[in-house]
């Protein structure tokens, strides 16, 4: 009924079509939780969804076809072994074309215990490199095959099944330290080192580019008294750091950005779930990983500087590799570091015809290590640098020519007559192929 002004009736509403009453209705939280967990739900699978779609599209470009047809499949109760390579693509001037494995290292994970290991082989060890006619340096089959080649030397020289690989490229691996914010590491000597860089000693967060000195380094006596083999080390410990930084990542945004730097310079037949269960596998434990370097010595064969593996202690350092007995740690000495080179009596004389040039190459061999190194002037030009050695003292004259940072790979001839001459271990004959930093 409805009322009106003044002496108006109100107004009935007979046939029963009264105004419409509104209520509020109750909001039905079950229901909206439910949908909203639904909801939630479908955006959740679909984000798993893309992100999976994702990793395998990065996963995708990491990998090198026809690599994975020449690795050696698992075995069940055999410990995994994978072969680590570190490349330097063209990063040193005058070398832009040349591509060589500078980092060669065998992971071995034995899957039914907590037992791994790490066996590094020096760059310059000799050995016979698939379809060539005489025996080179490993690092070369790298530059001449690229991974496949390296895994089938690396297969022939130790006997071993290769089941991954990995390459990682030098100028590249130090955006994939800044992309995890860097990597812990306890350094015990700084490293000031002229052609690689500095690294601060101490307890450090290593940046990109000081990651890449400490793996470069050779040239700092105090720090690297053993040049390439302490170099071997440092390189050997940082992969384990490394690894172990990269599988503690827990943010997502530096995930992403790890994934992307990796897949622009890391080329692998691992997934990124592997590659993080390496890393965790390498995480020092009640045991720690064991590290060690082929045993060996340098030594100037036609020529040319190689390390030469001992193998009689190299299968025995093999067969502890492969899980039947423990390996042990690498305490081995080393005939290269600065005790050794203060030995050695180095004559360095001026056959390039540049004045001053012999007291300067004979400072900076001062410098790494070598004591009382006398200087003159050849009596003839040289084109080619030569170092003479006597019969006996190859590995010496390969020392040496090691820390000749102005000239890639020097002539190394014996000669008694010349060693004699100058009453010394080692001539060093400069020539105007020598260039100065």
């Amino acid at each position: 009924m409805r009322r009106h002004a003044g002496n108006e009736e109100p107004e009935l509403y007979l046939d029963g079509d009264q105004p419409t009453i509104y209520r509020k209705r109750k909001i039905r939280w079950t229901s909206v939780l439910k949908w909203g967990a639904l909801a939630l739900a479908i955006i959740l699978i679909i984000m798993f969804i893309g992100g999976y779609l994702w990793l395998k599209t990065k996963e995708s470009e990491m990998r090198v076809p026809g690599v994975a047809e020449s690795l050696d499949p698992t075995r069940k109760g055999e410990p995994i072994t994978t072969l680590v390579m570190g490349v330097d693509k063209g990063s040193v001037p005058g070398e832009e074309d040349s591509v060589r494995a500078d980092i060669i290292m065998l992971v071995s994970v034995d899957p039914d215990s907590d037992r791994s290991a790490v066996i590094s082989i020096p760059r310059d060890t000799r050995c016979m490199i698939p379809g060539q006619n005489d025996f080179m340096k490993i690092n070369a089959a790298y530059a001449l095959g690229g991974p496949e080649l390296m895994i089938e030397t690396v297969r022939g020289f130790t006997g071993l099944d290769i089941n991954h690989f990995v390459v990682i490229d030098f100028e590249g691996f130090k955006h994939i330290v800044d992309a995890v914010g860097g990597v812990p590491m306890h350094i015990d000597v700084a490293i000031n080192d002229k052609y690689a860089g500095d690294v601060p000693a101490g307890d450090v967060v290593l940046s990109g580019e000081q990651a890449l000195a400490l793996v470069r380094a050779r040239h700092d006596v105090t720090a690297v008294p053993a040049g390439d083999l302490d170099r071997v080390r440092n390189q050997r410990e940082f992969l384990q750091a490394m690894l172990s930084t990269i599988s503690r990542q827990r943010n997502p945004f530096k995930i992403k950005r790890l994934v992307d730097v990796a897949a622009e310079n890391i080329k692998t037949d691992l997934t990124f779930m592997e590659m993080l269960s390496l890393g965790r596998e390498l995480q020092s434990g009640d045991d720690g990983v064991k590290m060690v370097t082929a045993p060996g010595d340098v030594k100037v064969i036609g020529g040319a500087w190689y390390y030469i593996v001992d193998m009689d202690g190299f299968r025995e350092l093999l067969t502890t590799f492969e899980g039947e007995s423990e390996i042990t740690e690498d305490e081995s000495e080393t005939s290269t570091g600065e005790a050794a080179k203060a030995q050695i009596k180095v004559m360095v004389l001026n056959g390039a015809g540049k004045t001053g040039l012999a007291s300067r190459v004979a400072g900076e061999l001062e410098k790494v290590g070598f004591i009382g190194i006398n200087t003159g002037n050849s009596e003839s030009r040289y084109t080619k640098t030569t170092v003479y050695y006597a019969g006996d003292n190859s590995s010496k004259a390969g020392v040496v020519a090691a820390d000749l940072t102005g000239v890639k790979e020097p002539l190394l001839e014996e000669s008694d007559e010349i060693t004699s001459e100058f009453n010394a271990d080692v001539v060093v004959v400069l020539g105007s192929d020598y260039k100065e930093s």
